[in-house]
């Protein structure tokens, strides 16, 4: 039998045993309740009067107790002192000498951020004791009434260094990636370590987990991370599910249902707009090939390039030629003049007949609206010895696109328990698998969404109409063309056992975890012949015949073992020690599997998904690939405390790494950190609005060798055929193709943090600043070697790469008679430069630069500075005396890359041109008049959320956005007639230059399309300041009083509205969303989201 199931057979035996112990528990717990002694009953209400429901009410020091009815009433047997009331957020309240049948206990929230505990590497700690830069965000705060398609992407802007970027909001397919602090090297993609209840986990697996499992996330930003070893490098996520808190049990459910619309869409000209900019273009371009001046010569020279080589005579019996009596032909000047007076014509163009419409969408054909839906059940609670939280969800959501369908669905099951054993000895364990399925036409939009259309999708029977020779209709591959199907399945599930050695050594206890993980990924591509039709029906062309069809499986096994002794004790009432050591082995197996098959008959035929019924065909591959790596690490923390006033914390790490040589595989990583909370001391007591003032400082170091592959430790041999001998003929050889080196060891980060946080004004005003710098030491780079070497030569640790920045946060909490407010901003910015590299790399080209210079970021880009546009040809050609001719005229400068100057061409310089800048002064325009434009890494990240609660109705706005960022924009959009016949960005409208426009922003319009690289590409007016702020979230919600639900049997009844990415301010200029990025190729607009849910409570 397969051992993972092996493993999950045993994981759900073990928790089957736990609840098997704690129904004994129960039961025991029960039966002291029963027992006869001072009976006290009560009521337990919140600040407002309003009853709290499960809060726990116990006999002091004793572990017998009962939890509060729906009406907050509850009664305690067996009381011989006092009792003890608590509850999740508010103070634990303590009533002396309880006695009688009618208490009335009020309970105060619990402002105090500072007791909250945080999750840290491999252990807890209170807010208040944190030495180091850690970030702690509750699952509540992030992911409640959110109905986004990723987990990820929800956490956009929440966390300060954390930044989050998406290329997409197409459900399953949002291209989101994480990084905390900005790049770290230029290898590899700065991901961070993400840790899923202490199992290594990844992006893919968070953004397939329910986020209402979820129950608080921390970012180890700086060298804290270190505990984590080789893969830390880039900084830590731990994320941490809901366990059973002590109370009743609990039953709820939340339940959404959203409506998804289009949000910016690309500013597309309309049939009427492109004409008059085809129109225009002609026009420019004419004037300079018919070397006229007069307006009818130059019209008369218009090029109608597409509506001479379609169209012909029409179709329709009352449009006829008065001059000739026979029906009207259009094609050419009266093609185009009728659809740019919006007729709709019908005509026979040689074998085909066309339907042309110049009122046709394409967008509206291709997106409009979809429904997504999302549903969670939770049942949870815990007793003095057994705890436990189940949740089931699952999540459908579909994309705007109308054709076909394209989205996701999501299944997920998770239990958490615990069980105290005795006193001493308690276990846990934790069991999950999570489901995601994505299915999407395989054949994508293409060009289709950016072509100009003047023809319906669809003809007159329903079936693909020819355009373009059919290639372009993007409708017939949406529909008829195949499907992509992609599923990932995670099953992970752990259990620890940790005993309590206090009958022997106060303090020390011993933790043991085991881990399984596997996940799963199943891809499956069809592609099917799609037949194209004119408008009556008749078959013209196809594409994608005969067909296809692969399949691809990966499938990943991690397992992981711990073993952690813990110490923790506090002498002479001030001196507060904590110590760890611990061992943690892991390993990680990945199989992999792709077939194909092409070319095949069976597969022209749009429904089969059997590989095994392919006839005939050729092309068949098959590959496949098996690779494992380990990890076996010992770590360490010792921390001191004296009086909460001043604490040290040392913590270290030893990992050995299988991807590097017995020579350099072990490493040692460590931080050391530290704080002192000024407002302890006694000259600071006199200042009763300071509540906590706490400087901080981290230095450490962490690895990472995500620059090299897994088994770049060994050489590697090439074979082919070399043609030797004295009679040379051809023989197979070999040869040694990729070299190693036992010298590579581990990239080295090492990390400076500086910190302050305080707390104000009694807890209400909160906030922390932090100030960091971390560089690589030895950063793995490529060494160029002369080719007679015939070997690919093994990276170095010769680099050097630095990032700094800084990170602040912002809180103020408060109420105002019956009105609880909040509101918080968290700013954050990093900037980063290459240090040293090798090979003379140093030399920047035109465009983004990834990488290769010194002293500028790893995405430098590099443009040519312009200087307005030539308004004369008398300009013109004092420019080209200039910096194009040598001093002799016998021919142009040396690396000079001015189009060569002449007449009656279109793509040389002419009024309207662009002029660029000699900026090195060396009298010609080159290569090297490029100068540094700004940073493409997203710079100054924010969030600011507000909001309030009042008699029941909750308000909640969260904002995010980017303050500084540099765009290069490329693809179809980006410029005037990048490509022949596509429809044109609007942005430009108008705003060209003419004669009678003298003073315009961009240059003439012109269809040539080297003349408009010129103008536009890799020049200043094409990068774009792509600051933004977006209202990410909006929640208005509404809890019915309590009086009402508990006659319904409810606790709570909460109805809502949200609404995700409704709105957004952007410094872009040329209409695109600024979550795109540089490409303009993006075929989906991002989408907006309108959600009613619900939520009940039993």
């Amino acid at each position: 039998m397969d051992k993972r199931y092996l493993i999950a057979a045993a994981l759900c035996l073990a928790s089957s045993s736990a609840i098997q112990a704690a129904s004994a528990a129960t039961n025991t717990s029960l039966s002291v309740q029963q027992q006869k002694g001072n009976v006290v009953q009560g009521t337990i209400v919140d600040q407002n009067g309003e009853p709290v429901i499960g809060a726990t009410v116990k006999v002091k020091g004793s572990k017998y107790g009962t939890v509060t009815d729906l009406d907050g009433k509850f009664t305690l047997t067996n009381v011989n002192g006092s009792i003890e009331v608590s509850y999740i957020g508010y103070k634990t309240q303590i009533v002396k000498n309880a006695k009688g049948n009618n208490l009335r206990i009020s309970l105060q929230e619990d402002a105090n951020a500072l007791e909250d505990v945080v999750v840290v590497g491999y252990g807890q700690q209170k807010k208040a004791s944190l030495t180091s830069a850690i970030t702690q965000i509750k699952g509540e705060e992030v992911f409640k009434d959110r109905t986004v398609s990723s987990t990820a992407v929800a956490l956009q802007g929440e966390i300060p260094g954390l930044t989050v970027t998406r290329t997409s909001t197409r459900p399953g397919s949002e291209g989101a990636s994480f990084q905390i602090r900005g790049d770290i090297s230029v290898n590899g993609s700065s991901s961070p370590l993400i840790i899923i209840d202490g199992v290594t986990g990844s992006l893919n697996e968070l953004n397939s987990m329910n986020g209402n499992d979820i129950d608080n996330i921390s970012v180890l930003k700086d060298a804290s991370a270190a505990i984590y070893g080789s893969r830390a490098a880039s900084g830590v996520i731990l994320v941490t599910t809901k366990r059973g808190k002590e109370g009743k049990a609990h039953i709820s459910y939340n339940g959404s249902i959203s409506r998804t619309i289009n949000g910016i869409q690309a500013p597309l000209t309309s049939s009427s707009e492109w004409l008059d900019m085809f129109y225009e273009a002609q026009y420019n371009d004419a004037r300079v090939t018919s070397g006229a001046s007069d307006p009818t010569t130059i019209h008369n020279n218009i090029n109608w390039w597409i509506f001479n080589t379609f169209g012909g005579p029409s179709l329709d019996e009352s449009d006829i030629d008065p001059e000739t009596g026979n029906p009207t032909v259009y094609k050419g000047e009266k093609l185009f003049n009728a659809l740019r007076s919006g007729k709709v014509l019908t005509v026979q163009n040689g074998n085909k007949i066309e339907r042309w419409d110049p009122t046709f969408n394409i967008m509206d054909a291709l997106y409009g609206q979809a429904t997504s839906q999302k549903h969670n059940v939770n049942i949870s609670g815990a007793d003095q010895r057994f705890g436990y939280n189940l949740s089931l969800g699952y999540e459908s959501a579909k994309s705007q696109l109308k054709p076909a369908y394209d989205g996701q669905r999501k299944w997920s099951g998770r239990l958490n328990a615990d069980y105290k054993a005795t006193e001493d000895l308690k276990f846990a364990t934790n069991i999950s698998y999570e489901k995601r399925d994505v299915q999407s036409p395989s054949t994508d939009v293409g060009q289709g969404w950016v072509d100009q259309w003047f023809w319906p999708i669809y003809n007159e029977n329903g079936d693909p109409n020819d355009t373009f020779s059919g290639s372009r209709n993007p409708i017939g591959g949406l529909t008829r063309g195949g499907t992509y199907k992609y599923q990932l399945t995670t099953l992970r599930g752990n259990v620890s056992g940790t005993y309590d050695f206090k009958k022997f050594v106060k303090g020390l206890s011993l933790t043991g975890n085991a881990a399984y993980k596997m996940v799963e990924q199943n891809s499956q591509t069809t592609k099917y012949k799609v037949q194209y039709y004119d408008w009556v029906g008749t078959e013209t062309g196809n594409k994608q015949a005969p067909g296809s069809m692969t399949q691809d499986n990966k499938r990943w096994e991690n397992i992981n073992l711990s073993a952690l002794l813990n110490y923790q004790n506090t002498f002479a009432k001030y001196h507060n020690v904590a110590a760890m050591v611990g061992i943690t082995a892991e390993q990680e197996t990945n199989k992999n599997i792709s077939l194909g098959r092409y070319k095949g008959p069976m597969f022209e035929n749009a429904g089969i998904e059997d590989m095994n019924l392919f006839i005939g065909g050729d092309n068949n591959a098959a590959n496949g690939g098996k690779s494992s790596w380990g990890l076996l690490s010992y770590l360490t923390r010792v921390s001191y405390n004296f009086d909460n006033r001043y604490s040290v914390e040392f913590l270290g790490r030893r990992d050995g790494s299988s991807k590097l040589s017995t020579a350099q595989r072990w490493k040692n990583f460590y931080s050391i950190s530290g704080y002192w909370r000024i407002s302890g001391e006694k000259w600071m007591k006199s200042l009763t609005w300071l509540n906590d003032l706490k400087l901080r400082y981290n230095y450490g170091k962490t690895g990472s060798v995500e620059g090299i592959g897994n088994y770049e430790r060994y050489a590697t041999v090439s074979t082919g055929s070399t043609i030797l001998g004295i009679s040379p003929s051809a023989h197979t050889t070999m040869w040694l193709g990729g070299m190693t080196s036992d010298q590579r060891t581990w990239e080295t980060i090492d990390s400076h943090n500086f910190g302050l946080d305080f707390t104000l004004l009694n807890n209400r005003l909160s906030g922390s600043f932090d100030y960091f710098i971390k560089t690589n030491n030895g950063m793995f780079i490529s060494v160029e070697y002369p080719q007679i070497l015939g070997a690919t030569a093994p990276k170095v640790n010769n680099g050097k790469f630095r990032a700094r920045g800084w990170e602040f946060a912002l809180n103020w909490r408060d109420k105002i008679g019956e009105v609880k407010y909040n509101v918080g901003i968290n700013l954050s910015d990093v900037w980063s430069e290459v240090l040293k590299l090798t090979n003379n790399e140093n030399v920047p080209n035109a465009g983004k630069n990834s990488n290769r210079l010194i002293g500028k970021p790893r995405n430098a880009i590099y443009v040519y500075q312009t200087d307005g546009l030539f308004q004369t040809q008398e300009e013109v050609d004092a420019f080209y005396e200039m910096y194009y001719w040598n001093a002799d005229h016998s021919g142009p400068k040396e690396g000079n890359i001015l189009p060569a100057p002449g007449k009656q061409i279109t793509n040389t310089l002419r009024p309207g041109a662009r002029k660029l800048v000699d900026i090195n002064g060396d009298g010609k325009i080159t290569r090297d008049d490029i100068y540094y434009a700004g940073d493409a890494a997203p710079r100054l990240s924010f969030g600011f959320k507000a909001g309030l609660e009042w008699k029941g109705i909750d308000f909640n706005a969260f904002f995010q956005g980017i303050g500084k960022q540099k765009v290069l924009r490329s693809g179809y959009l980006y410029a005037p007639w990048v490509s022949a016949s596509i429809r044109q960005n609007k942005t430009f409208m108008g705003k060209m230059w003419s004669p009678e426009n003298p003073n315009a922003e961009y240059a003439i319009s012109s269809r040539d399309q080297n003349f408009n690289k010129w103008n536009y590409e890799n020049k200043d007016v094409s990068v774009q300041n792509n600051k933004y702020i977006r209202l990410k979230s909006l929640v208005i919600g509404y809890t019915l009083p309590q009086a009402w639900t508990t006659k319904a049997g409810l606790s709570k009844l909460r109805v809502y509205f949200s609404g995700d990415d409704l709105w957004e301010w952007t410094k872009v200029k040329d209409g695109y969303d600024p979550e795109y990025g540089e490409a303009s190729n993006n075929t989906f607009p991002f989408s907006r989201q309108l959600t009613f849910g619900l939520d009940l409570t039993f």
